[in-house]
């Protein structure tokens, strides 16, 4: 089951603010450290560019107010764009029910539901990028929010994305992968990628399993922690597949 949407609403909001509260002992040339390949400055510009791409899919009127960065921008400039076009579009979120219809890119929801989740954990998981940078402890990811993360992330970039990206696995191989109440099988072969609920992994006999905490899991996936974050076993060549599948569908 997903979050309530009042809930993830309430959580994007959160997570704005703890990044926001991140720059201020950031660099804007440091790097993240991270599968991005970003720096602080570069990250705070993505979700700046983010928050206005999704107030175009929604079709606000906000969306067409153009923001102006200057030739050379500082963290502060960066940071004041973020922290407005973010307040902006939770504002069209806050005055749309989540099933209001809106286009999305993910075949399987066409609602403003999707973009709250979609913003919700692209925010979670830049703030986790910019605290590290900033070398500041990470906040703790509530289990439920990194269990829903996971989920989007194995079914709309790894069961989705990487279909219409065209990219397949070079040889066939499965992944369970588990959280305390949640379990899910990957299985890749070179014809495609298919993402399954399970209620227990081990009666399917997956090549190997990924499990742990579900923030763990959750950073994991989007190639912000290293496999000793994770608990793993079986084949080590499936989980590699499935993580390197992971990056080029998020990347």
């Amino acid at each position: 089951m997903g979050l309530d949407y009042g809930r993830m609403l309430d959580q994007l909001g959160v997570e704005a603010q703890l990044l926001t509260a991140a720059t201020h002992d950031a660099h804007a040339d440091a790097p993240v450290f991270s599968a991005s390949g970003r720096t602080v400055g570069q990250t705070l510009r993505h979700l700046g560019d983010l928050c206005e791409d999704v107030l175009c899919w929604l079709g606000s009127p906000d969306a067409q107010r153009h923001w102006d960065l200057s030739a050379e921008p500082d963290l502060r400039e960066l940071t004041n764009r973020f922290a407005v076009r973010m307040a902006d579009l939770l504002a069209e979120f806050i005055s749309r029910p989540p099933d209001d219809p809106c286009p999305t890119w993910w075949p399987e929801q066409h609602t403003v539901a999707f973009w709250v989740r979609r913003m919700l954990h692209a925010a979670t998981v830049h703030r986790a990028d910019v605290q590290t940078a900033a070398g500041i402890e990470h906040t703790p990811i509530d289990p439920e929010v990194a269990a829903d993360g996971i989920d989007e992330v194995l079914r709309a970039w790894f069961g989705y994305r990487l279909h219409s990206l065209r990219i397949t696995a070079t040889r066939p191989c499965s992944v369970g992968v588990h959280v305390p109440g949640r379990n899910w099988l990957i299985t890749a072969d070179p014809s495609g990628a298919a993402v399954t609920s399970s209620e227990d992994v081990a009666t399917t006999t997956p090549d190997a399993v990924v499990g742990g905490d579900p923030s763990a899991v959750y950073l994991w996936m989007w190639g912000r922690l290293p496999n000793r974050a994770v608990e793993t076993s079986g084949d080590p060549d499936a989980i590699a597949q499935l993580w390197g599948l992971l990056q080029l569908a998020t990347r």
